[in-house]
């Protein structure tokens, strides 16, 4: 039995829209391709019943031959299992795109492999294979606009004591060979037109917040990082077995930190798209143009370091943004290391993706009416103190309560602690026994 999946295709026959699968393999991360096999994964009989290997090798030989361009000649062998069943083997190819000989390098003649499926590619995307196969570095190509100034660059630099000359922007590579800035440069520039941008939204997908943020990167960093914290909740959240109040943020600092600080290193900025950090109720969203670079999501989640823009990176470091540079996905991950809640990373072709969930994010709609696992984040300081001194004295009476709270709260009267424990309080607290010789217990310890 044959199965189908992102890198196996399943096909009746030997039919010409096999060369489009072929191309799609190359053009994306290889695969294999069964031939005489049908969608549900049973062999075609028909196909091996009057295989003819002869004419078969011949097709195939001449499709490598005068079919596609560049010749993948080395990336692709073909074999008969013992069932007849034709197996032909595609490498990722290294000289991308690769195409139809008689299309051409346009997308009636590209193919990539999405999931299953294959799907022509997009102008926008034969431009970046090509880029990619000829090692082309955004950030050192000429920039088209040259008439640029840098005052909020100096700003940053200034407050690190760091001198921003001619010098500087030499060894930053501000500078082409030319003596003409670069891409860096105009990145970094006043003049940048790179947005990004930042919103809150509310159950509804309502905008709450909507911010977008334009000019030289390091005045973008700053002022999203400014706006980020602002939108960082804090919440107070009552443990249910001691009645403690703990502030915690929705998310932590460190990990929304590093996702946006690798969102501005990572970022393909060749690709005409934004850097994004949406927060949902339930998590926030941080996405940037430009997959993972020269690397798989499964190696960079293992630790694997790769740089896009490795002087970009350069230049964060230097005025002390980055902290151990290479280690942001481990930090994020760290930073939730003790939650059920896990931050969750994506990459397509084109972006690259960053879930990290809400920590204080409670679905009150699904939680029974009579769940007690947590507190009640209304309830006040007088509030918890009787739920402390019930929990350390089970069974106690309202005087006693009384007793105890007055030598912290001479405001406190017998009817405020009464009316507190049948109204407030009544979800976490029972009484027991007699109204003589009964009293109060914490609901969770009796259950």
């Amino acid at each position: 039995m044959y199965f189908e999946d992102a890198r196996t295709e399943l096909k009746r026959e030997m039919v010409d829209d096999i060369k489009k699968e072929i191309l799609a393999f190359l053009n994306t991360s290889g695969g294999t391709i069964y031939v005489g096999v049908n969608d549900d994964g049973t062999i075609n009989g028909d196909f091996v019943k009057n295989l003819d290997k002869d004419a078969i090798n011949n097709k195939l030989a001449n499709w490598l031959e005068d079919s596609f361009y560049p010749s993948p000649s080395n990336l692709i062998n073909y074999s008969f299992n013992d069932d007849n069943v034709l197996v032909i083997n595609i490498k990722m190819g290294e000289k991308k795109p690769y195409f139809l000989r008689d299309k051409g390098p346009k997308p009636s003649g590209v193919y990539k492999r999405v999931g299953s499926t294959i799907r022509k590619v997009n102008e926008d995307e034969i431009l970046l294979m090509i880029m990619n196969s000829n090692s082309y570095v955004y950030e050192n190509g000429q920039s088209e606009e040259q008439d640029l100034t840098f005052k909020a660059l100096k700003n940053v630099f200034d407050e690190q004591g760091v001198i921003l000359n001619k010098r500087t922007f030499n060894s930053l590579g501000f500078y082409n060979k030319n003596s003409k800035y670069t891409n860096l440069a105009w990145l970094l520039s006043d003049q940048s037109n790179i947005k990004i941008k930042v919103a809150e939204f509310d159950e509804n997908l309502n905008f709450k917040v909507k911010k977008e943020f334009v000019g030289s990167l390091i005045k973008c960093f700053f002022e999203v990082r400014d706006q980020v914290l602002r939108l960082n909740d804090t919440s107070a959240i009552i443990n249910a077995s001691t009645f403690m109040r703990i502030e915690q943020k929705s998310y932590p600092e460190i990990a929304l930190r590093e996702a946006i600080v690798n969102a501005f290193c990572h970022a393909n900025y060749f690709i005409r798209s934004d850097i994004s950090i949406y927060f949902y109720p339930d998590k926030v969203k941080i996405s940037n143009p430009g997959g993972i670079f020269n690397a798989t999501l499964e190696e960079i989640l293992n630790g694997t370091q790769t740089y896009r823009n490795p002087k970009l990176v350069h230049v964060f470091d230097k005025l002390k943004i980055i902290e151990n540079f290479g280690m942001g996905i481990l930090r994020i991950q760290s930073a939730y290391a003790n939650s059920s809640l896990k931050p969750k990373f994506e990459s397509t072709d084109n972006h690259f993706y960053v879930y990290l969930p809400n920590l204080n994010y409670k679905d009150n709609q699904n939680k029974p009416n009579n769940d007690i696992s947590f507190v009640d984040n209304s309830l006040n300081d007088d509030d918890l103190e009787i739920l402390k001194i019930i929990n350390v004295y089970p069974g106690i009476k309202v005087n006693d309560i009384y007793n105890i709270l007055l030598d912290n709260n001479t405001k406190v009267t017998i009817d405020v602690i009464r009316n507190a424990l049948k109204r407030k309080l009544e979800k976490y607290v029972i009484f027991k026994g007699s109204k003589k010789t009964g009293g109060y217990f914490i609901r969770q310890m009796t259950q």
